[in-house]
């Protein structure tokens, strides 16, 4: 009996204890058992999720950690989502997925021969969660004239697509218009309304468009009441209108090729090319062909001869004439001097004075050198006579400056002094015909003080005058004739002319005067009046301004 009563109290022990163990794994069980769902998976475009979706279970009670707000719900991807759970945050997973193809409806379409338009004007009201594009399943055929099929793919940024049809019509109505730059301005309708089966009017007044170059306008037209755009396209087919002359240049130089184009419609935008490198060290002729091409590219091609010479000839070094100075006084070897060339248009000279004492009476030389691009070398020589002033320079200055202040008003121009120099000695002096012609400074300041003299008295005034006011000039001398006559060169700054203050019996006014007008005098008065050696002299101006 006692063993019977143990073995039950054993067995309600157990029993007890598996209890005890089945309350024990349910507690810890429904300790680590998931609160929520691993992951949720939506469709793009949800309006609103709630967090019930996330809960593991009816019963459970939570809230969202994550601010749900913050989520474009229109946006595939995948999110991490907090929710809390009692006391508890749990972390799921948000996917958001696009299976949903566009839609939209379309619309026909018509367009101008050769002319365009985007996939997307074919369809409108298109709908989708995400961003949409249109394109041509296959491009139309803008030129087939007619109506045709168009096959458009409508796709989303998930790659969901929807094909539609739509209907393009093509008119027999061209797009672009062309006309060449610098024609007359013709174009009328009937230029775009191919085959008369449209009504086409053009709204764009086309006498304002420039159409002297190349350019695309923009105009509009109206096409069986529907107003579109279409083009006049100005284009530039025609060669350039020029011509290409021969041409003779230096051995050595190299000239670009429009040196060789003569351009008499004034064409703007030219450029010119050799279309094979001449040798400009070949001596002779040659075949050239020269390249002329526009801005549109047009082309002119005209073969010219080409003639290479040889210069031989030595530069002309003018102005070089003996020259008076007095001890103490200063000399510019190089005033009124100039060179010129046949070939260059620059070219300096060298003067050799080493011979000459200014500080000793006495004759001496001095040389003149130019030598040009090519080598050739000139060479010319004058003599300097030094005196001994019997008057000094310092008083024929004093006296002249004293003139100057009485003859002259401070802001005169120069025109204005040399004339009032040129009046002052020629009415000062009178002519007597005598004057001591050995020294300048001696017979100026017999002129000034005694007003009697020749023509070499005249000039010695007006030099020393001149000199003070600070005008250039130099001397010039008769070459021929009975009797010899001096008179200056003089610059004011614009070139060198003949300034003679002396009277002549024609009372002609000598003040600034050109080559030819000093050569006209000449052979009207005659006896060599002003013929001088013009190897030695620079050029007048060709214009004068002052008669």
């Amino acid at each position: 009996m006692k063993r019977k009563k143990r073995r039950t109290k054993q067995a309600i022990m157990f029993v007890l204890g598996l209890e005890i163990i089945l309350i024990v794994v349910i507690l810890v069980y429904i300790q680590i058992k998931p609160r929520t769902v691993k992951a949720v998976t939506i469709e793009a475009g949800t309006e609103t999720i709630n967090v019930e979706e996330f809960l593991n279970g009816s019963k459970e009670k939570g809230s969202f950690v994550t601010d749900i707000s913050s989520l474009d719900l229109t946006t595939p991807g995948t999110y991490e989502i907090q929710i809390k759970v009692g006391d508890k945050i749990q972390t799921a997973t948000l996917t958001i997925i696009d299976t949903t193809p566009p839609s939209g409806k379309t619309v026909d379409q018509r367009v101008l021969k050769e002319g365009q338009i985007e996939a997307k004007d074919f369809v409108t009201d298109i709908t989708d969660s995400t961003p949409v594009t249109v394109s041509y399943k296959v491009t139309p055929d803008f030129n087939a004239i007619g109506i045709q099929d168009v096959a458009l793919v409508l796709s989303d940024t998930s790659n969901n697509r929807t094909e539609l049809t739509a209907k393009l019509t093509v008119m027999d109505v061209t797009k672009t218009v062309t006309i060449e730059a610098g024609s007359e301005m013709k174009v009328t309708a009937a230029d775009f309304n191919m085959d008369n089966k449209y009504t086409v009017t053009i709204e764009t007044d086309l006498s304002t468009l420039d159409i002297s170059k190349p350019i695309i306008h923009e105009i509009v037209i109206t096409v069986d009441g529907k107003t579109t755009q279409a083009y006049i396209e100005v284009v530039d087919t025609t060669p350039p209108n020029v011509t290409a002359e021969n041409m003779e240049f230096w051995q050595g130089d190299e000239p670009e090729a429009m040196a060789f184009v003569k351009n008499p419609a004034g064409e703007t935008g030219l450029t010119a090319s050799y279309k094979n490198n001449p040798d400009f060290n070949l001596l002779g002729e040659q075949a050239v062909t020269i390249v002329v091409q526009d801005e549109s590219g047009n082309q002119t091609e005209q073969t010219v001869v080409l003639t290479v010479k040889k210069d031989t000839e030595a530069p002309l070094i003018t102005g070089v004439i003996d020259k008076t100075v007095y001890i103490g006084e200063t000399l510019s070897y190089k005033k009124g001097v100039t060179v010129t060339d046949n070939r260059d248009k620059e070219i300096g000279f060298q003067v050799d004075n080493s011979l000459v004492n200014l500080k000793k009476e006495g004759s001496y030389q001095v040389t003149y050198t130019a030598t040009d691009k090519a080598g050739n070398k000139a060479s010319t020589t004058a003599t300097i006579n030094v005196k001994e002033s019997v008057i000094s320079l310092e008083t024929l200055a004093q006296m002249s400056n004293e003139i100057l202040a009485d003859i002259t008003t401070p802001g005169m121009t120069k025109e204005e002094i040399a004339y009032a120099i040129y009046k002052y000695t020629k009415n000062h002096i009178a002519y007597t015909g005598h004057s001591d012609k050995s020294d300048w400074v001696a017979e100026a300041y017999r002129g000034i003080t005694n007003a009697v003299g020749d023509c070499f008295t005249y000039f010695a005034v007006s030099q020393s005058l001149l000199n003070q006011a600070g005008i250039d000039n130099m001397e010039v001398n008769r070459v021929g004739g009975t009797t010899k006559h001096y008179w200056s060169l003089v610059n004011i700054g614009d070139g060198w002319y003949h300034f003679d203050s002396c009277p002549n019996k024609d009372h002609k006014k000598t003040f600034m005067m050109t080559d030819d007008e000093v050569d006209a005098y000449s052979e009207a008065r005659g006896n060599n009046y002003y013929t001088f050696d013009t190897t030695k002299y620079p050029a007048t101006p060709e214009v004068n301004p002052y008669n």
